[in-house]
């Protein structure tokens, strides 16, 4: 096509010519989407993309009147439209990564909860006397039977027992209180 015939298709399309139209579309559409698709990777997007473009022709025909090379302008748009839909999905990419980076340290309420019982028994057991407090990580945390703590410490198996119950005592008033006051 000459370059004459190329501006009066310009020409007529910006008049409103449905004909012209549809004849500058199957010419350029798959030229369109193929660039448009080499730069997003995304067969779907680049239709949608070409598609917008051809919209926008011809929602704003009447602008094209003093336009040079329609071709040109074409590919002008197809280049911004591909650049501004990479751009908008960098910056979605890095807002979900930047969202999901703060969920990475987000606890439930329970998990939560657990954690300040853990801490709480731990503290009561660092208070406790030393001997009850090595009877009881001996048997919860070792998992050594009463008779093994008994040989280990040198002290009665019923000593043993004495300083468990005690100590399964004080933290249960613990959690009892921190229960009441707290949760």
């Amino acid at each position: 096509m000459r370059r004459d015939e190329k501006h009066i298709d310009i020409e007529r399309i910006a008049e409103g010519d449905h004909g012209t139209f549809r004849r500058m579309f199957i010419q350029y559409y798959p030229k369109l989407k193929s660039f448009i698709n080499r730069l997003v990777k995304s067969e779907e997007v680049a239709e949608d993309l070409s598609q917008d473009i051809f919209e926008y022709i011809w929602v704003n025909r009447k602008d094209l009147s003093d336009l040079k090379s329609l071709e040109g302008y074409l590919f002008g748009i197809a280049r911004n439209k591909a650049c501004n839909y990479l751009t908008h999905k960098t910056v979605e990419e890095d807002y979900i990564s930047s969202c999901t980076a703060g969920l990475a340290g987000y606890m439930p309420d329970e998990e939560i909860q657990a954690k300040e019982l853990e801490l709480l028994i731990r503290m009561t057991v660092e208070q406790m006397p030393e001997q009850r407090r090595r009877v009881f990580v001996m048997s919860r945390v070792e998992n050594l039977k009463n008779a093994e703590i008994a040989e280990k410490l040198n002290i009665f198996k019923k000593t043993v027992e004495n300083h468990l119950n005690h100590a399964l005592n004080r933290i249960r008033e613990v959690i009892a209180l921190a229960l009441i006051f707290f949760f």
